[in-house]
């Protein structure tokens, strides 16, 4: 399922003929956990005095929380990266596109806290997610630097005229609220007196700017303050809370695909074509049902004259749940 520019398997735990079993009870493949495993950060991935640029009319950001509670998720998107951009390519959401993965700590302790690819394409991409170094810190001190990359994503990104661009941040965990002085000096960023820098990061990005929300430690809840805060800087409807780890290749999928003004009933077609199940179909489109409403005029959708079925013997083949 990935495109033809992107020519190498897409690997899941339901996949175990090439022995890419489970690493976790997450479904990230043994594969991704050999892969992404740099303990050094490359220069290629390191931001300090760097800007990041894209000429593409949609460039995409993903932002990965590395610490411990996450780093599970990172391994998921590398398993699923193929799929992802080959989606993209086939149901022909952007056709002009590329990607930048970027990686996020905790400023405080971590050692790698700001991690951050050139833009790229295709099986290119694979590069840069294995030089991600998952730290797997984090201070406890109720917070992530998410805050310090969106205001170096503000600072130091260049787009095309006319571009839309978009990003995805993937955690659990509230933001430090103000962007720490000592912190931007060290990654070359200017500094005039602490801010939230997320009303100008959504300014920049045309209020792109999505946040994935996974619950706190893998626990059967969303951290609390994590919603208050996030629902506050963002959209309401940009909130996206993970309703199960493996969906979240589904959730940017189809948050792409209502930007370019499809229906999540179309989406729901789009999911049934790869084999998802019925009950991931719900959970995703549940998920996305207010952004639907927020930013998909029902006279601008695009639909296909399809429903959803019951899921079929597909679903257990290899690559197709995933």
């Amino acid at each position: 399922m990935g495109g033809e520019s992107y020519g190498r398997d897409v690997y899941s735990s339901y996949s175990t003929s090439n022995g890419s079993g489970s690493s976790s009870s997450w479904g990230a493949s043994s594969i991704a956990a050999a892969k992404i495993s740099s303990t050094k950060l490359d220069s290629s991935m390191n931001p300090t005095g760097k800007n990041l640029r894209s000429t593409t009319k949609n460039p995409i950001i993903i932002v990965l929380d590395e610490t411990g509670s996450n780093i599970d998720l990172a391994r998921l998107l590398y398993d699923k990266l193929p799929m992802f951009y080959g989606q993209i390519e086939q149901k022909k959401y952007f056709d002009d596109f590329d990607i930048s993965i970027c990686a996020v700590g905790d400023a405080y302790t971590d050692s790698y806290p700001l991690q951050v690819s050139p833009f790229a394409k295709g099986i290119e991409l694979d590069s840069y997610m294995e030089k991600l170094v998952l730290e797997g810190g984090g201070g406890g001190n109720n917070g992530e630097s998410y805050e310090l990359m969106a205001y170096y994503l503000t600072e130091k990104t260049e787009f095309a005229p006319g571009a839309k661009p978009i990003v995805f941040f993937i955690g659990d965990e509230p933001y430090h609220p103000k962007v720490n002085k000592g912190q931007a000096e060290k990654f070359d960023l200017p500094f005039t007196e602490p801010i939230d820098p997320f009303p100008n990061l959504r300014k920049k990005f045309n209020d792109n700017v999505y946040m994935l929300l996974n619950r706190f430690c893998g626990r059967d809840s969303f951290d609390s303050k994590a919603l208050s805060q996030w629902t506050k800087a963002l959209a309401p409807e940009h909130l996206i809370k993970i309703s199960e780890e493996k969906a979240v290749v589904d959730l940017m999928l189809g948050i792409l695909a209502l930007l370019a003004k499809r229906s999540l009933k179309t989406y729901a077609i789009d999911m049934q074509g790869r084999g998802q199940t019925i009950q991931r179909i719900e959970g995703v489109t549940k998920a996305l049902e207010g952004l639907s409403t927020a930013i998909v005029p029902a006279e601008q959708i695009k639909t296909l004259p399809t429903t959803i079925g019951t899921a079929t013997s597909a679903d257990s083949k290899k690559g197709k749940r995933i």
